[in-house]
């Protein structure tokens, strides 16, 4: 008898960070991904995410929210834990690498440069250049303590591909298409490379953005 393939489901916007970086590692662990188009702050998703926040997730009968909470059970159920390290040294700075995502990345990148830069225009709306002119120092800041990572190896973690490279490079990605972005990678050559490395992957190629 054929085992019914896993599909992990995502609600949420159709375009989304955590919802892109999610149906990457289902994808890296061997399983499917279904977006069902949801808004965040409708009765629905916040049933599901009393924080009104993107994505929530079903699998396996579960529901789930908290991007690294969805990836790290994918990865433990369908990948033997393979995107969280093979030594206790890669497991820790991918913990390390996947918080500075969280932590800093995210946080200034999004609100001061992606969204007013990219979504807010498609949106209809007028780009804030002041919370643009604002955001750039720190986004540069987070983009050379990255780079300076790359320097030592070539993937944040060490020398295998793990879970922190899907949210940077996630991150990054649409940092780089912002036109200020693309600029400020011009600075970091490795890091431009990194990129460059994880877009070839076939997970990352199937999520793409249709601003891509």
């Amino acid at each position: 008898m054929t085992e019914t393939k896993q599909i992990l489901r995502l609600y949420g916007p159709q375009i989304s960070t955590y919802g892109r970086i999610a149906a990457i590692t289902a994808l890296e662990c061997g399983i499917d991904f279904e977006v069902v188009p949801t808004a965040t702050n409708s009765p629905e998703q916040l049933a599901r995410h009393p924080f009104g926040k993107a994505p929530s997730a079903e699998i396996d009968g579960l529901q789930l929210y908290e991007t690294a909470a969805i990836c790290q059970y994918v990865d433990d159920r369908f990948n033997a834990s393979a995107l969280q390290g093979a030594t206790l040294q890669e497991r820790a700075y991918n913990v390390q690498w996947l918080s500075v995502a969280n932590s800093y990345l995210f946080p200034i990148s999004e609100f001061g440069l992606v969204l007013p830069r990219l979504v807010v225009p498609l949106m209809g709306g007028v780009a804030r250049e002041d919370l643009i002119k604002a955001a750039l120092p720190q986004v540069y800041h987070v983009l050379k303590v990255l780079s300076a990572r790359l320097e030592h190896s070539p993937y944040f973690a060490g020398s295998a591909f793990l879970q922190s490279d899907v949210f940077l490079y996630v991150m990054i990605r649409a940092v780089q298409l912002t036109p200020e972005g693309a600029v400020m990678l011009q600075h970091f050559p490795r890091l431009a490379e990194w990129l460059s490395r994880i877009q070839t992957r076939a997970a990352v190629r199937a999520t793409e953005w249709a601003i891509e």
